[in-house]
């Protein structure tokens, strides 16, 4: 379990070549529905192009002491007439398995509930990311669905789940105050 404070940003700049290397890490592409190999020239494209709208809010999870990325994320296709929006997260292909993406998440939950004031936040999972979807569970996301052969992702179709959490459910939860595991900085 990664015991050090975390810090959250607004993703930046600056933050983009560190994107770039681990979306084309076989880590995250795996279960992420990219293209690779990723340029860094697209991923500056699309940073400019989303940098203002008010549709998605991207961040960057680090280590307070040592100021290293430990994952990014954040929430797209917000909709505040809809009240909702998706949530997504990669955490960097060196640090998984330490609790950092279930920290983020959380953070990510309060975020959207708390500061957006969304009554819903839904994610999706492809079929062969398992421990994702445990934690999903775990965090209490609920299962809503399966598109079946939904995408064709590295030469083959694969199924994927979609899970949501309403507001309700959220604030029912003991994690919902974790201001002391992680502060917003941006």
């Amino acid at each position: 379990m990664y015991s050090h404070k975390l810090i959250i940003k607004g993703l930046e700049k600056t933050d983009l070549v560190t994107r770039v290397e681990w979306f084309n890490h076989p880590s995250i592409y795996e279960y992420m529905l990219v293209e690779t190999p990723i340029t860094i020239a697209d991923t500056e494209a699309w940073f400019i192009k989303n940098r203002l709208t008010t549709s998605r809010k991207d961040f960057v999870c680090s280590d307070q002491n040592s100021n290293q990325s430990l994952a990014m994320g954040g929430l797209t296709d917000i909709s505040l007439k809809h009240s909702r929006a998706e949530l997504y997260i990669l955490v960097n292909p060196f640090e998984q398995g330490k609790g950092i993406g279930r920290r983020f998440i959380q953070w990510l939950c309060n975020y959207g509930f708390k500061v957006l004031n969304l009554n819903r936040i839904y994610l999706y999972s492809m079929e062969n990311n398992q421990k994702a979807r445990d934690l999903y569970q775990q965090l209490g996301f609920c299962y809503e669905g399966l598109l079946k052969q939904h995408v064709f992702h590295q030469g083959r179709f694969h199924d994927k789940y979609i899970y949501g959490m309403l507001r309700s459910n959220w604030d029912t939860k003991k994690e919902v105050n974790i201001n002391s595991l992680l502060e917003l900085n941006c």
